[in-house]
C-alpha cells in the first residue's frame, strides 16, 4: 500500500468486517442472553469477571461498565486464581467467563471450583462443545468469527475482542435498563470531571435560607432595586401570604418598569411581578437547566421537590460550576 488511497481503503475494509462480524452475532444471539441478564440481575453477591489475554483486557472494560452503572463487580486474574485467588469467590457470587475456544487451561480450576460450590456460571464462547461452554449454566455461543484483514492477520484477535465487547456492553445496559437505571445514578458513581459535572442535579447547587432575596408585594420600587443590589442574584422572590405563591422580579422587569413607567416612587413590586414563573424538579441536571434557561431566555429557575418549593439556581452559578 503506497498511495494514501490505498491505506484509506484498507482501513475501511478493516472496519467493515468487524462490523459484519458484530451483525453475524446480533442474528444469532438468543433466549439464553435473557436468561443470563436476569441471573446477573438477581445475583445477591458479585459479578465476577474472568479471562484470558486479550479476553480479560475486554473484560476489564465491561467490569468498568457494570461498576459504573452501579452493578457490584469484579475481576479474577484467571492466573492467580490457582495460587489463592479464588478464594475471593463467594456462593453467591455469578462468574463471567469468555474465551473464544473454551477450553483455555487456564480456567479449567476456576471452573471446578465453581462448579464445587454451587457458584453460577455464564460462559460466552465460540465453541458450543468446549469445557467452558459444558460447565457453565447459561451459555452464550457467538458463531465462529474470521478475524479482520487477511491471512497475515487471521491470529490477531479483532473482530472477536470488538463482538465480546458488544456482547459485555448489551448485558451491562440490559441489566440496568431492567433495573430502572437513572442517568443521575451514572452522576453519582463518576463525581469528578466533565461526566460528574453534566450529571449534577440542581439539587447540588441551590441556593436556599437566608441567600434567597424575598419581599411581599406591597415594597416599594426603591426597596426592590435594593434587595437585588445586595442579594446579587438578579432577582427577588414575591411573596403572596393569602394565595401561598411565589411570584419573581427579576433585573430585567425592573430595567423594563423603568422604561414604561413615569412614576417609578409609586411603582409596587405586584405591579411589575411575574406570575407562575419557571419551577423544575431537584433532579433535573445542571446542562438540562442551563439549555432551559436559554431557550426561555431567564436567568433564574425556582426549584420544587415533591411539589414544595426548595431553592433557586440562577444562570452565572451553573456556568461557574461548569466551567471550574
Amino acid at each position: 500500500m503506497k498511495s494514501e488511497k490505498q491505506i484509506l481503503n484498507f482501513g475501511k475494509k478493516i472496519i467493515k468486517e468487524e462490523i459484519l462480524s458484530i451483525q453475524k452475532v446480533q442474528r444469532n444471539l438468543n433466549l439464553n442472553f435473557s436468561k443470563a441478564v436476569n441471573l446477573i440481575n438477581n445475583t445477591k453477591g458479585n459479578i465476577v469477571f474472568t479471562g484470558v489475554g486479550k479476553s480479560k483486557l475486554i473484560l476489564e472494560k465491561t467490569c468498568g461498565t457494570f461498576s459504573s452503572l452501579g452493578i457490584s463487580s469484579y475481576i479474577l486474574d484467571a492466573n492467580q486464581a490457582s495460587h489463592g485467588g479464588l478464594g475471593s469467590l463467594q456462593k453467591n457470587d455469578t462468574l463471567i467467563i469468555a474465551s473464544n475456544s473454551g477450553n483455555t487451561n487456564e480456567l479449567i480450576s476456576i471452573l471446578k471450583f465453581a462448579k464445587k460450590y454451587k457458584i453460577k456460571i455464564i460462559g460466552i464462547s465460540s465453541n458450543s462443545k468446549s469445557q467452558l461452554s459444558k460447565n457453565s449454566d447459561i451459555n452464550i455461543i457467538y458463531p465462529k468469527i474470521k478475524e479482520a484483514g487477511d491471512k497475515n492477520f487471521s491470529l490477531v484477535p479483532t473482530s472477536t475482542t470488538t463482538i465480546l465487547t458488544c456482547i459485555g456492553d448489551a448485558l451491562a445496559i440490559t441489566v440496568a435498563k431492567k433495573r430502572n437505571f437513572k442517568i443521575s445514578k451514572f452522576g453519582e458513581h463518576h463525581p469528578h470531571g466533565s461526566i460528574g459535572k453534566s450529571l449534577t442535579p440542581i439539587k447540588e447547587l441551590l441556593i436556599t435560607g437566608n441567600k434567597i432575596p424575598y419581599v411581599n408585594k406591597d415594597v416599594y420600587f426603591s426597596k426592590i432595586l435594593s434587595v437585588i443590589s445586595s442579594k446579587r442574584l438578579g432577582c427577588v422572590l414575591v411573596k403572596e401570604k393569602k394565595a401561598k405563591k411565589l411570584s419573581i422580579i427579576t433585573d430585567g422587569d425592573t430595567a423594563r418598569a423603568a422604561s414604561k413607567f413615569s412614576n417609578l416612587q409609586k411603582l409596587k413590586a405586584g405591579d411589575i411581578m411575574t406570575k407562575n414563573p419557571t419551577f423544575v424538579d431537584e433532579m433535573m441536571l445542571a446542562p438540562e437547566a442551563l439549555n432551559l434557561m436559554n431557550k426561555k431566555r431567564i436567568t433564574v429557575l425556582l426549584v420544587k421537590s415533591k411539589g414544595k418549593f426548595r431553592g433557586l439556581v440562577n444562570i452565572h452559578s451553573i456556568i461557574q460550576f461548569m466551567n471550574k
